[in-house]
């Protein structure tokens, strides 16, 4: 069985979350249950309470380049980024993006990733959870 991880979500996190949850009620309430608003929040929901805390250090979830040491979950559009200490049994949830993906594009969700990371904006979080900071 696998260990049980603590999940935090950093406040820009909490904002993209709320606001996915926020919008997926408003159809919910509506009537609408089938609206792509509400298998948006499902997906992320799923991401956050099912597929990283049951295995959050796969490899495959392993980010590289510069933002090496840091994880991602990816289904359909949606990217979760997170890092984590196993030893704390503490995860982290840095990143949610529901953007499409294209690579070289302003708006890459990587893209933006990786400048909020080198920026120094989650460092204080890399020291709480004793990781390696990625290289800038």
């Amino acid at each position: 069985m696998p260990e049980k991880y603590t999940l935090e979500l950093t406040e820009s996190a909490e904002r993209v979350y709320s606001s996915l949850c926020e919008a997926a009620q408003k159809c919910i309430d509506s009537g609408d249950v089938t609206n792509s608003k509400v298998t948006l929040f499902n997906m992320v929901e799923e991401i956050l309470d099912k597929i990283i805390p049951h295995d959050p250090f796969a490899p495959e979830r392993g980010l590289s380049g510069p933002l090496s040491g840091l994880f991602r979950v990816k289904k359909g559009r949606v990217r979760v980024c997170y890092a984590g200490a196993s030893q704390q049994n503490r995860i982290v949830v840095l990143y949610i993006s529901d953007t499409p993906r294209k690579q070289g594009d302003s708006n890459d969700p990587y893209a933006l990733f990786t400048k909020l990371v080198t920026s120094g904006k989650y460092d204080h979080i890399f020291d709480k959870l004793g990781v390696r900071r990625p290289k800038r």
